[in-house]
């Protein structure tokens, strides 16, 4: 299904940032946040073509394992500004695949998808996350918060990263801009300035030089 994916994002690689967006979230009037949260294990594989590169179409391309089930995404690569990302996002699910290796050989016998090549695949990073999701709403909007605890795995090394995200499910970006602005004023954490695939992906590029 084609979309655009409207979120913002904030660093958390600071003491208690968890903990200070949740009770800020709670402490708003007339937005409410979810009693319990959904806790998910999320493994991404960053992909692309050494021919081809999707890199230069500008579309960063995975393949997601949430609790077993599998899936494949690509998504417009954006700039980040304040902390607000928009960009388009498509998902196709991997039916029958079980690891990375069966979802390579899926991609390859399908050749293409969305108008993307998809032969010739390999990975270039992972994305290990611990992932806690909350259901916020506000008005007429349905947001979606997580708190991400995740490792980054690249060149042989493991660099380990915190992050927040608030994305609009359903209704406004307004909504959504509105209670980013108060959330940030309420917290003091800053805006993040580049994603976690972007940092894994400069990573890459300077140690994955030989």
């Amino acid at each position: 299904m084609k979309h655009l994916e409207t979120e913002f994002k904030w660093d958390a690689n600071t003491p208690r940032a968890f903990s200070k967006m949740v009770a800020a979230v709670k402490a708003i009037p007339g937005v409410r946040l979810a009693a319990t949260a959904q806790n998910l294990r999320i493994l991404d594989t960053y992909l692309d073509d050494s021919t081809d590169p999707l890199s230069r179409q500008k579309i960063a391309f995975r393949v997601r394992c949430t609790d077993g089930a599998w899936e494949a995404t690509f998504k417009t690569k954006t700039e980040i500004h304040n902390g607000k990302a928009v960009r388009r996002e498509e998902t196709l699910p991997l039916k029958g695949v079980h690891n990375l290796a069966e979802a390579l050989h899926f991609l390859h016998a399908k050749k293409s998808w969305q108008g993307l090549a998809l032969e010739g695949l390999r990975p270039l990073f992972r994305l290990a996350n611990r992932r806690k999701v909350y259901d916020v709403e506000i008005k007429n909007s349905v947001l979606e918060m997580a708190l991400d605890s995740c490792r980054i795995y690249v060149a042989g090394r493991i660099v380990q990263m915190k992050e927040i995200e608030l994305e609009l499910k359903q209704g406004t970006a307004a909504d959504l801009e509105h209670l980013a602005g108060q959330l940030t004023d309420r917290t003091g954490l800053a805006y993040a300035r580049v994603s976690k695939v972007k940092t894994a992906a400069a990573l890459l590029s300077l140690w994955g030089k030989k």
